[in-house]
């Protein structure tokens, strides 16, 4: 028997923070940052949901592949973003979908595109719900006579593998594990993992511009792609597979981060890498944050290109369980399938010796110095974190976080600008201080994407509209001080706003004419990316 889907979490039913792990969560909160939880709300249950009648009913086609079953349209309903928590604890489920269809096939693809169109529905493509910016948020205009999520994990396979060219064509709904198991008989990996890699897909990480762990090595999913295919309402766009090209505009770049509101992304032809054989990482910490950020500098700009290289602040570590606060950890990876990598690490480290740094664990002959110190402990909390705003939330706690990139010329007062933007709505909002925290997600030459969390006391009944304020002032903030909002949590519903502020008004027209083109009656995921 099949695993459950939690529709109010992370994950599955059977998984989850244990009540020790809660506890520590909860009590860290409360004694370090005077985030005290109030009485816990209890998960909701299907029972617990009024949901209004269906108001599509699928044709005689369609029904095979189509379902109004309380559960399914609950579990479409949301994905994984606070505003999203928010509501499903409040049993806000007034705009969950009327049908959630899973198709086998294109042809099915577009006779749902045909019958959505047809009954002025609309059309929200879904992956594996993981996103933390509504990007799947079944809540879209009156305008509309329905809505039909369609979910696309039947669509699971690797098809081809070239071991030649390195390369394979795989089905837009794999997720992260499903492909990885597919390609590992092959000795091949596409080695990309988001924090959300167990509960996404490949067609997902393509329209929303994905980034994972491996973030200076193996980053964009991007860099990754070699072609795709994409089902449209006026039809089927086919790029062709090549290892460059110069001809003209990228059709592939046109898609990648159009967020399903131009097409549905079937199939893509990906590069692959060997599995790796060689691999090291290492801590450093650091009394000083903008010492651990030059060091990430140093690193970046030396030309060793790292699998990763990352930088924690210490309320981040407190936080979630992983130090006390009293330093900044930097973790840097090299892996190769090709070579030892002891060298570049060697020169890794002194960069970081040269800006004041420790060793959190001696690494030189200890395969194991990334599960001990501080790097052991951040690596079970950065596993760990998905789960807490199930426990948060509840309990009247917003946490939220929003991930930004910005040169390095501007980053310091970048971050003060943020922090002190955010830590002041926090207090107007709530009336007490919060926390506030950043670390690097990804790293580049030219700047980081330094990677804010918040936490502050929630009021009941007031959480959404505290959240959107603090939101809101953080993110005016990023583009007021040079930077960019979201980087590789796409764009979604929340950040609609700051996406339209920051493209060119002629680029946002160009846009608007290829989706008036591509979805003539406007079905596909409204309010996301193009409108």
């Amino acid at each position: 028997m099949g695993r459950t889907l939690k529709f109010w979490g992370w994950g599955y039913e059977d998984e989850g923070l244990d009540t020790a792990a809660t506890d520590t969560l909860l009590r860290t909160f409360a004694d370090a940052f005077g985030i005290a939880p109030a009485g816990e709300i209890p998960a909701p249950c299907v029972d617990d949901i009024a949901l209004a009648p269906p108001r599509l009913t699928p044709p005689g086609s369609l029904t095979s592949i189509c379902t109004s079953d309380p559960f399914e349209r609950i579990l479409h309903a949301f994905g994984q973003s606070q505003p999203d928590s928010i509501r499903i604890f409040a049993r806000d489920f007034a705009h969950a979908p009327d049908v959630v269809a899973y198709p086998n096939t294109e042809k099915e693809i577009a006779a749902l595109f045909d019958w959505a169109g047809s009954q002025g529905a609309a059309l929200i493509p879904y992956g594996a719900g993981s996103s933390v910016v509504g990007g799947v948020t079944s809540d879209v205009s009156d305008r509309y006579k329905g809505t039909v999520t369609v979910d696309l994990s039947r669509l699971d396979k690797v098809l081809e593998v070239d071991p030649v060219s390195r390369a394979a064509l795989i089905q837009g709904g794999a997720r992260g594990p499903e492909l990885e198991a597919q390609l590992k008989p092959h000795r091949l990996t596409l080695r990309h993992f988001p924090q959300s890699f167990e509960h996404s897909t490949l067609g997902g990480w393509i329209a929303t511009r994905s980034g994972g762990h491996f973030a200076t090595l193996y980053t964009h999913i991007d860099d990754l792609v070699e072609n795709i295919t994409m089902v449209t309402p006026a039809g089927r766009i086919v790029t062709r597979r090549l290892p460059g090209s110069g001809a003209g505009p990228s059709p592939d770049r046109f898609i990648m981060g159009s967020e399903g509101a131009l097409g549905i992304i079937t199939e893509a032809g990906v590069r692959l890498q060997g599995l790796p054989i060689f691999k090291a990482t290492v801590g450093f910490r650091f009394t000083d944050f903008f010492d651990a950020a030059r060091a990430v500098r140093a690193v970046a700009q030396a030309g060793l290109y790292p699998a990763n290289v990352r930088i924690v602040d210490g309320v981040e570590l407190q936080a979630n369980g992983a130090a006390d606060g009293s330093f900044t950890l930097m973790v840097v990876s090299f892996e190769s399938a090709d070579h030892p990598v002891d060298s570049w690490m060697a020169r890794a480290e002194q960069c970081c010796l040269d800006h004041g740094a420790k060793v959190d664990v001696p690494w030189r002959d200890n395969p194991n110095a990334h599960l001990q110190g501080a790097v052991g402990a951040w690596r079970t909390a950065f596993i760990r974190m998905p789960y807490n705003r199930e426990q948060l939330t509840p309990r009247g706690i917003i946490s939220d976080t929003f991930e930004t990139a910005v040169t390095w010329d501007h980053f310091e007062g970048f971050y003060h600008a943020i922090k002190e933007a955010t830590e002041t709505t926090i207090r107007e909002v709530t009336g007490q201080a919060g926390a506030v925290s950043c670390r690097f997600s990804h790293a580049y030459p030219d700047g980081p994407a330094p990677y804010f969390a918040f936490h502050a006391q929630g009021r009941p009944g007031a959480m959404l509209q505290q959240w959107q304020a603090i939101k809101a002032t953080a993110s005016d903030a990023i583009i007021a001080n040079g930077g960019t909002v979201t980087h590789h949590h796409a764009v979604g519903r929340d950040h609609q706003k700051w996406y339209e502020m920051q493209r060119p008004a002629l680029f946002g027209e160009i846009l608007g004419d290829a989706k008036r083109r591509l979805d003539p009656k406007g079905i596909l995921n409204p309010g996301v990316v193009v409108r």
